[in-house]
């Protein structure tokens, strides 16, 4: 069971937690038919069909980890800028987890790495209305106190800290972090959250493997634009990548 959050302005003030759920994204979907409120969040302890981009699944012990959605109304932002939702987020995201060691990074476009294992899945789905953003309900999966994974490259926190978490405690830490980067981009501080995105970028500046269309080569990650394209230098000069064109290889 969890509580309205203490340290947000707004997000998470109307808090609904499901025991169980096939997905809080789609829960949240449902709700907006009923005008909920900005920052409207739905958590459950056991997320039966969590997804994650590709389709993928999103592999969650029940009562272990984060697994939440919740609603904003960034009317601010143009269709075009639909890209900023993932930098704030990922960027509130880097700045929890940093403060408990070194080596999280934000891999483009959607997920939290530590060193070459996923810990944090995001999935934001936008609604859009005469070119602007109407509504965004942003889900995160993120790996707490589960012990293990039937997937070598995932990670928890409890794995890298060696300590149990209070998920109450880091939802209202969390959630306090994404909402000031959020209000950063509300406040037109998007210099500062690009700075800050780049600096905190998995494999920024560092020459990699990739593939794309079957073709493996090797380049280097020098941004992103500012609708959400990966910036990649090869040697046959810049190449630039929207979501699911690219695969990172290891």
């Amino acid at each position: 069971m969890y509580k309205i959050l203490a340290k947000t302005l707004f997000v998470g003030k109307n808090l609904i937690f499901l025991p169980s759920c096939h997905s809080t994204n789609e829960e949240a979907q449902q709700m907006l038919g009923a005008g909920v409120m900005e920052g409207t969040m739905i958590i459950t302890e056991n997320q039966t069909k969590g997804k994650g981009q590709r389709g993928n699944s999103w592999e969650a012990e029940p009562g272990k980890n984060l697994t939440f959605s919740f609603i904003l109304k960034p009317s601010f932002l143009g269709v075009q800028s639909q890209f900023e939702l993932n930098r704030v987020v990922s960027l509130g995201l880097h700045d929890y987890l940093s403060d408990m060691a070194p080596g999280f990074q934000v891999k483009w476009p959607n997920d939290i790495y530590y060193l070459d294992k996923k810990i944090c899945g995001i999935l934001i789905q936008n609604s859009v209305k005469k070119n602007h953003i109407e509504n965004s309900i942003v889900g995160i999966g993120l790996n707490i106190n589960q012990q293990g994974f039937t997937n070598d490259r995932a990670i928890s926190l409890t794995q890298i800290m060696d300590e149990d978490y209070d998920l109450q405690q880091v939802l209202d830490d969390l959630m306090q972090r994404i909402e000031s980067r959020y209000l950063m981009l509300k406040n037109g501080r998007k210099e500062q959250l690009k700075s800050d995105y780049e600096a905190s970028l998995y494999r920024f500046g560092e020459e990699s493997l990739y593939r794309s269309n079957d073709q493996v080569f090797t380049g280097k990650i020098t941004g992103v634009t500012p609708v959400g394209q990966l910036e990649i230098e090869t040697l046959q000069g810049m190449r630039y990548f929207d979501f699911k064109e690219v695969e990172f290889l290891h």
